[in-house]
């Protein structure tokens, strides 16, 4: 007897400021990561998602152009379609997310009371922390309520912090990532 196995597709799609490594199925992007080897992509997919690998760099010309845009500082709004695997509430977190505009922020109070739960705050941040689309999904706008810049995939260190800041540096909301600029700017009037 012949098991079907899911098909998903992936490719590195070279942007001006690196690779970004990309899966989908064909519902939707299913993983993005902007800070990986392909070997490293692969083995966090395959531990996600139980599937035949195919690359496929054709599938991704949309997602390329887009990309390519945003890292050329334009303001994109990813319309691309997405393949959410996740629990319903880190689904619930992800599109809440996914609708902070190009320029803005929210907080993970704001997130927890967006999606109807304003006391689910440190559950909001955790599902904040496994978003498997990155950019696309874009965390990197989500703060502390109080302007804190929070923190970024991999934690709170220095390397992590730095990525987060060059992500709101090229959406406009920090003026570089040296030292700490977010101490200089009241990061709360971008909330929306």
């Amino acid at each position: 007897m012949m098991v079907w196995m899911e098909k998903v597709y992936y490719a590195g799609i070279e942007t001006p400021t690196g690779t970004f490594w990309a899966a989908a199925t064909d519902r939707g992007l299913v993983q993005l990561h902007g800070s990986s080897t392909r070997e490293a992509f692969l083995t966090v997919l395959e531990r996600r998602i139980k599937a035949e690998f195919v690359h496929e760099p054709a599938k991704f010309e949309e997602l390329k152009g887009q990309l390519t845009a945003w890292n050329e500082g334009e303001p994109v709004e990813f319309d691309i379609p997405l393949d959410l695997r996740g629990t319903e509430f880190q689904k619930k977190v992800w599109w809440a997310i996914h609708d902070i505009p190009y320029g803005k922020l929210s907080s993970y109070g704001r997130l927890a009371e967006a999606i109807g739960m304003p006391n689910a705050a440190r559950a909001v941040g955790n599902a904040v922390g496994s978003n498997p689309i990155g950019i696309v999904i874009p965390c990197h706008r989500v703060i502390w309520s109080n302007g804190g810049l929070g923190g970024f995939h991999g934690g709170y260190e220095e390397e992590a912090l730095n990525r987060k800041r060059r992500l709101l540096m090229r959406e406009g909301i920090l003026p570089g990532v040296e030292g700490r600029p977010e101490e200089d700017i009241d990061l709360t009037s971008f909330f929306v």
